[in-house]
């Protein structure tokens, strides 16, 4: 019979506070399989990095970009986009050679409404069954019928559980539906969860390292850094003080505990049913997070290592177990795992080490509204806005470029903070790395279905919109 498969996605966790080193469940999993010391993800955000993990092909390629959602008239689903990507989709690939295809989802970008349901023959939106959910406010959220006094009643409930730490991002109800799922019998199978408790605002579950008096200061952080605080932040139009800081990567760092026990407790259902040595387990993120490096904060305005490096692990039948310390790129995830379902196994692509990011305007707003949104820019920070970016890795080196004609080649060994722009020494490998650029992300507004005014809700209070 052919392996069964299961990816995981914990949304924003960035690779320092999810390596083995720093997490149980991952050490456990990367000592039964190989863990890719040094994985980048294919864009600094959730809906490309997503279609391209789901594909193994650049967001360029695939167009499943901000610029695809974004539209005169308001957002638009990519659905269109998806399907027309037959076999390439991974679901949709593998439902077709007889595997039984399940998807549990913590985001609202990664859902039916965007079309990432596609080829999954059962999918889950545990965003809504959510008790600590990623929004500033449960007021932001406002759905048919609700009246202001059921809104205020469902917000004193979020707030009560925030202040508790009493359920989760929605991790909960996935593994409840996996457990059914698993228990239907149905194998082959390929299960996909997108796990959002890293995510701002962070609201880790109680029991994860912040605690008490502790937590009430930091739920008070979290309020004041809102997702348009941190953009601002990230314009260099605002500061933040040390104790804020430190209160936010504590929070941050208590959701990636938590995350590291949910990988647990997938193991251990795998494993209580005799299917952990018959299937193979990736984890893995969409991008990581910035936590004051570089001035920045969130996953906005950045190509550098605290979003593009992310965890990865990969373990079970057919994976040659060890530490990989070279650059994969997550293209190479999909083709990896299809081969896998067939017993077959390819060492990564190197050439596929490369990110993109289609910029500040299609990522959080439509058009140039980010610059209404917030006002005042100066042309330096409309550049910052505007600006595309690619980013490609041969061994130590990072070569970074813009639309706007900024490079940057940075040696990752030496230099892990991203400093210092080594291009005057080394010609070569600036030269060999501009010939991998391609075309830029995200150029082509969409025209598909609008979203439900529920989704631009959720996204609207997540700030992307």
């Amino acid at each position: 019979m052919p392996t069964n498969l299961l990816l995981i996605v914990f949304d924003t966790a960035r690779e320092d506070a999810l390596r083995p080193d720093a997490a149980p469940a991952v050490r456990d999993l990367a000592n039964r399989g190989r863990w890719f010391a040094h994985a980048v993800a294919p864009a600094p955000w959730t809906l490309p990095s997503h279609a391209s993990i789901l594909t193994g092909r650049r967001p360029s390629e695939h167009g499943i970009t901000g610029a695809a959602v974004m539209s005169s008239e308001g957002p638009r689903s990519t659905r269109p986009a998806i399907e027309a990507l037959g076999d390439a989709w991974l679901p949709d690939g593998l439902r077709r050679r007889g595997y039984a295809t399940f998807g549990s989802s913590a985001n609202p970008w990664i859902g039916p409404a965007l079309g990432f349901n596609h080829g999954f023959d059962e999918f889950h939106e545990s965003w809504r069954h959510a008790k600590l959910p990623k929004l500033g406010s449960p007021l932001e959220v406002r759905t048919g019928g609700d009246s202001s006094l059921g809104r205020y009643a469902k917000a004193a409930r979020v707030h009560a559980r925030r202040m508790t730490g009493r359920g989760d991002g929605g991790a909960e109800y996935s593994l409840t539906a996996l457990e059914r799922f698993l228990d239907s019998g149905r194998r082959p199978f390929f299960g996909f969860l997108n796990l959002m408790e890293p995510h701002a605002p962070y609201v880790p579950p109680a029991g994860n390292g912040v605690g008490g008096r502790k937590r009430l200061e930091a739920l008070s952080a979290v309020r004041r850094w809102t997702a348009d605080r941190m953009i601002l932040f990230s314009l260099g139009r605002d500061e933040i003080s040390a104790s804020d800081l430190a209160l936010l990567a504590e929070m941050y760092a208590a959701e990636l505990r938590y995350c590291d026990r949910v990988l647990a407790r997938t193991l251990e259902l795998l494993d209580r049913r005799g299917l952990l040595e018959e299937t193979v387990v990736a984890v893995t993120s969409d991008h990581g997070e910035s936590l004051g490096e570089h001035h920045k904060l969130s996953h906005v305005l950045s190509m550098h290592e605290p979003l593009l490096h992310v965890p990865l692990v990969v373990a079970g039948p057919g994976v040659p177990s060890g530490r990989d310390e070279s650059v994969t790129g997550l293209l190479a995830l999909a083709p990896m795992l299809a081969g896998l379902a067939s017993g077959s196994w390819a060492e990564p692509d190197p050439d596929r080490a490369v990110a993109e990011y289609e910029s500040a305007s299609n990522q959080v707003s439509a058009g140039e509204r980010i610059e209404e949104r917030f006002g005042g820019l100066t042309e330096d920070q409309r550049t910052m806005v505007r600006s595309r970016w690619v980013a490609a890795y041969e061994g130590r080196f990072k070569y970074l470029v813009s639309s706007e004609g900024e490079e940057a080649l940075y040696d990752l060994e030496a230099d892990p903070g991203e400093t210092r722009d080594v291009r005057a020494d080394h010609a070569d490998v600036v030269s060999r790395l501009a010939g991998r650029r391609g075309t830029w992300a995200g150029a082509e507004e969409g025209s598909a279905e609008a979203l439900d005014e529920e989704i631009v809700s959720h996204l609207q209070g997540l700030g992307y919109l």
